[in-house]
């Protein structure tokens, strides 16, 4: 390992959107040491070996990370530390607990508004009330509270090199959340409920972090065909919106990044772009109808109260589990 080498870590970098990060990381000039922090072992070893194919000279290393799991977190930064820097945090992990097809919601988007439909949840019926071990709502946890406290590890070894956090936001975002259960056990969206947070806390925490030289963003992969739709279990379905997917982007509409290479764009521009890069926007990866990336930014929607609030919910927690 050299000691000008950069280090990136990935969360959730066994599939989709996060191992189409590691590989286009990994195509850069200068590619980092690569770190695939992964729930799962043996899938975490496959995509490793994947990614050794296309890179048989890339250094990548596999540690265990599962962001439900305050413990699990707390042994992951200790073993990150190890490395001496860490250049790139992408906090990608993320988890939508289907429940079954909502049925109802699939007729009434198709007819009110197919577009917007598309690029929301609702065919989708989530569960609810799911908590983990550590008494924290699952969806929360997983998404936005895990992510949270590694950043709160790492930001020392991050502030040595001037490093960037990068979070995996979603269309979805604006749909649910209530501050009498910010952690959304008992509502019915905790992942739309989990993307606004995002949304809410990354500026925030952007003023928080660059006063020690890290920065803090949010890109949006577009609607992209990953494991999320094989969690639905009906392969006919799946087909059709895949299908339907092609047809959006075709017809002009370029949030329908389809593959989870094209999706990667806005977190590698993030990664890697020197100047211009706005804490107070979001940025997109788009795609033109025949598949060439982009990206595009807009300014991410906050609600002052709600972002305050959340971060001093974030923080209390931090207190409470920080070890």
């Amino acid at each position: 390992m050299s000691a000008e080498q950069q280090v990136a870590v990935v969360t959730g970098a066994n599939s989709g959107v996060g191992l189409a990060i590691a590989h286009q990381l990994l195509r850069s000039p200068h590619a980092p040491i690569l770190v695939l922090a992964c729930r799962n072992e043996k899938r975490g070893a496959r995509a490793r070996a994947q990614l050794l194919c296309d890179f048989p000279s890339a250094d990548i290393r596999l540690i265990e990370l599962d962001t439900s799991s305050i413990s699990s977190v707390h042994n992951a930064a200790r073993e990150i530390t190890t490395l001496g820097r860490v250049d790139l945090l992408f906090c990608n992990a993320g988890a939508m607990a289907i429940k079954s097809l909502n049925i109802c919601g699939i007729i009434r988007g198709l007819l009110t508004h197919p577009i917007a439909f598309f690029e929301s949840s609702e065919a989708l019926t989530q569960q609810s009330g799911l908590v983990t071990p550590d008494k924290l709502g699952l969806t929360f946890q997983t998404n936005v509270f895990g992510h949270y406290l590694l950043v709160h590890k790492l930001v020392s070894l991050m502030s040595r090199t001037k490093g960037r956090v990068i979070w995996t936001g979603s269309s979805a975002s604006q749909l649910e959340f209530s501050q009498s259960d910010y952690m959304h056990i008992h509502g019915q969206k905790p992942y739309e409920s989990s993307k606004y947070i995002v949304d809410q806390i990354a500026p925030k925490m952007d003023e928080r972090l660059r006063l020690r030289g890290v920065r803090c963003f949010v890109g949006e992969p577009g609607n992209v065909c990953t494991s999320f739709l094989a969690n639905i279990g009906v392969p006919v379905l799946q087909m059709l919106i895949v299908l339907v997917f092609y047809l959006m982007r075709i017809c002009g509409l370029q949030r329908f990044t389809i593959d989870a290479q094209c999706a990667s764009a806005a977190f590698t521009y993030l990664a890697f772009a020197k100047d211009d890069v706005d804490a107070s926007q979001k940025y997109y990866s788009c795609a033109s109808r025949w598949g060439r990336s982009s990206v595009v930014r807009a300014p991410l929607e906050c609600c002052e109260q709600d972002a305050e609030f959340l971060i001093d919910k974030l923080d209390a927690l931090v207190d409470r589990f920080d070890q």
